[in-house]
């Protein structure tokens, strides 16, 4: 899922774009998705499984295959960091790459795939949705022209959240970690870190009230359900950015004092959290959960500053999405539905306590 921090926090609208410049968010420049950086380096920071399941299998690459994809901007540091796995995987897989910034703009996007359908210049399309359930129309027509669709990168493609399989008619495959699958992880971190109190009072920041952010809090009620003595007390827009989070978390201490965990739907929003705790000088009461396990995040858990994040590998990502779109052009047997995180030994979240079962992982963008 942002940057001052960046993280995908899910199916943007055009009236979300303006204030979307991330869970994703306002995120340093990435000068083109996929061109930052040598397919080589970007391969580099893939997890082994990753590695091994899309840049090291014997499968044939003879037939070249035309890829695009569209993606909600360029201009992010998670989207940038799936570009980079794609062109990685794309390089390495005989495929060639043309990329569609729809700059948070979901009817662009879906002009930008009409408009590449007529052309009859590519076998796959690797489609990044700005809309989840807006974008249907345009899939559907580019899998009737013989187009093979691919979704994912963050977004799915219809309005099923709870699947990593795509309900979107003309979908063929889909590489996405589930927002309910994402609520329920941060729902386990909200249990270990209420350990010991009763009451617990839980804050949670989703970036705005959309149908993604909604699963992804059924998720957390899931978890919660069976553990009476946590409360959530206050549920608050952090608008996937460190400022508005950072605002949000200050009228949210003040309205409750004794508020013990801050849990949000983004690392971008974690970093305003952490701003206003130390504000507040509550940093020895307050919890801060955030989600998407970039490198600044990482980072802050290690040192103790927040206590976990809800992990997300974009550059895995964009490797999966290459890997499905190349193979059923070619025939060959592919995934419909690819998790990344559940095709790893590691837990799906990262805390102080488990770190060590991560090495030396860093995090595959900046976070």
């Amino acid at each position: 899922m942002t940057k001052k921090s960046c993280t995908p926090r899910r199916q943007m609208t055009a009236v979300l774009a303006g204030l979307m410049v991330v869970a994703l968010a306002a995120c340093g420049k990435a000068s083109g998705a996929g061109s930052t950086e040598t397919g080589a380096v970007a391969a580099s920071r893939a997890t082994p499984a990753a590695h091994k399941a899309v840049l090291e299998g014997s499968v044939s690459n003879a037939k070249a295959v035309r890829l695009a994809w569209f993606v909600p901007t360029s201009q992010n540091d998670y989207f940038a960091a799936i570009g980079d796995g794609i062109a990685a995987a794309a390089e390495a897989r005989n495929a060639s790459l043309t990329t569609f910034d729809a700059g948070f703009d979901e009817q662009k996007q879906f002009a930008q795939i009409q408009d590449a359908v007529a052309t009859g210049k590519f076998d796959a399309f690797i489609v990044t949705p700005v809309n989840a359930s807006g974008v249907g129309p345009a899939v559907a027509e580019a899998a009737k022209a013989g187009i093979k669709v691919v979704c994912g990168g963050g977004y799915p493609c219809g309005d099923d959240f709870t699947s990593k399989v795509s309900n979107a008619k003309g979908v063929v495959a889909q590489t996405a970690i589930p927002e309910h699958s994402l609520g329920e992880s941060t729902g386990r971190l909200i249990v270990e870190a209420c350990a010991g109190k009763n009451p617990c009072e839980v804050a949670q920041l989703p970036g705005a009230m959309i149908p993604a952010e909604e699963a992804l809090f059924d998720g957390v009620k899931r978890v919660l359900a069976s553990h009476p003595e946590i409360k959530v007390v206050a549920r608050v827009e952090g608008k996937y950015l460190a400022e508005p989070a950072r605002a949000a978390t200050q009228d949210i201490l003040q309205a409750h004092p004794g508020l013990d965990v801050i849990a949000t739907s983004s690392d971008a929003m974690a970093e305003g959290v952490e701003l206003a705790v130390k504000a507040a000088a509550v940093q020895d009461q307050v919890k801060i959960i955030g989600l998407a396990g970039g490198e600044r995040g990482l980072k802050a858990i290690r040192n103790g500053t927040w206590f976990g994040t809800v992990m997300m590998y974009p550059v895995d990502e964009g490797l999966y999405l290459v890997d499905q779109a190349v193979r059923a052009v070619r025939s060959q047997p592919f995934t419909a539905g690819i998790d990344p995180a559940e095709r790893l030994a590691w837990p799906r979240v990262f805390t102080a306590q488990n770190s060590a079962k991560f090495g030396n992982y860093s995090g595959q963008w900046a976070g």
